[in-house]
């Protein structure tokens, strides 16, 4: 929604002239609280509709994310790691920006455009939530953004935006992940189950991210989000374990190169037919295990052999280092 703003506001267009669409509605409380505190009108567009458009511009997603109801856009913004599979007049695609907010940011200065405090607050609150104020994936760029629109936005309205982030439903998935879950190595993994909206399992991840003793490998450069396309479970997982069940992730890993948040979807059917049917522990065992075993394939040379760790463990083996564990 912020980024709609700004693209808006680049093309000096109005909400008359240029329609804020999406094919569903927001969810996540935080971006319903943002909608109706800052008035933000999006309307909800389904994919017959769209023939009606004279041109369509796509914002903090790439159409790939839709299946099959896009295949050409005139234009693309995006922060997240290139996508094939379909064509654009225009791209702008930064997988090193930590928010599309930040690229919106440079362009509405290049175009001296006049900034409004509605379209700063939005913009701020999205770079501050994209990168978990500046503790994930943000670089010298997203503090720059945010340095320029912090005096033009409304600082108290964001702090009423913020307060919806917590709620009981998502409390219950933490707490569900804290009961379920294990740590070993930084690498924390739970299986929360079935869960009635998506928004709980990248809440989840970005939750148990904040852990003292978990973090982001720098030789992976990206986190994984594994979730299933029929339930939820919330996963850090190497993009090449998620790959081989045939990842359906609408948003793939980005390159070695760049660090990106990511996700991976793998098909509950995929994982089922590579592992078997798994009970709930067993499942946090086998990605668990998988997670560390790549890890360990591309630990520094020598780094292991200090360590003493081996490359696969056994499920009997990671449940013996569980009593060791910060949060066992």
């Amino acid at each position: 929604m912020a980024s709609g703003l700004a693209l808006r506001n680049v093309l000096r267009r109005t909400k008359q002239t240029a329609v804020i669409g999406a094919l569903q509605g927001a969810t996540r409380p935080e971006n319903l609280r943002m909608q109706n505190l800052l008035d933000i009108q999006v309307e909800i567009i389904t994919a017959d509709q769209l023939a009606g458009f004279d041109r369509i511009a796509m914002v903090d997603v790439q159409p790939h994310y839709f299946g099959e109801a896009f295949h050409r856009v005139d234009l693309v913004i995006d922060h997240h790691p290139e996508q094939a599979g379909y064509s654009a007049v225009f791209k702008d695609i930064r997988p090193n920006y930590g928010s599309t907010s930040t690229i919106l940011t440079e362009h509405l200065r290049a175009v001296d455009a006049n900034i409004s405090e509605r379209t700063a607050t939005a913009m701020l609150y999205a770079i501050k939530s994209d990168t978990l104020f500046f503790n994930r994936q943000a670089n010298r760029v997203d503090l720059e953004a945010f340095s320029y629109l912090y005096p033009l936005a409304d600082a108290a309205m964001i702090r009423k935006m913020e307060g919806a982030e917590i709620t009981m439903d998502r409390l219950e998935y933490v707490l569900k992940a804290k009961q379920n879950g294990r740590m070993v190595e930084q690498v924390f993994c739970s299986f929360i189950g079935a869960s009635p909206r998506e928004d709980f399992i990248p809440y989840v991840a970005d939750f148990y991210l904040q852990l003292e003793d978990v973090q982001v490998d720098d030789r992976l450069r990206h986190r994984q989000r594994l979730a299933r396309d029929v339930g939820a479970q919330s996963r850090l997982l190497a993009q090449r374990r998620a790959s081989s069940c045939g990842s359906t992730s609408p948003t793939s890993a980005a390159p070695a190169a760049t660090a990106s948040m990511a996700k991976a979807v793998v098909p509950l059917r995929a994982f089922r037919d590579k592992f078997g049917n798994l009970q709930a522990d067993q499942f946090t065992d086998k990605v668990l295990a998988l997670a560390l075993e790549f890890l360990h394939e591309h630990q520094p040379l020598g780094q292991a052999a200090r360590q003493g760790v081996t490359s696969r463990r056994s499920a009997g083996d990671l449940r013996s280092r569980q009593a060791t564990s910060p949060t066992a």
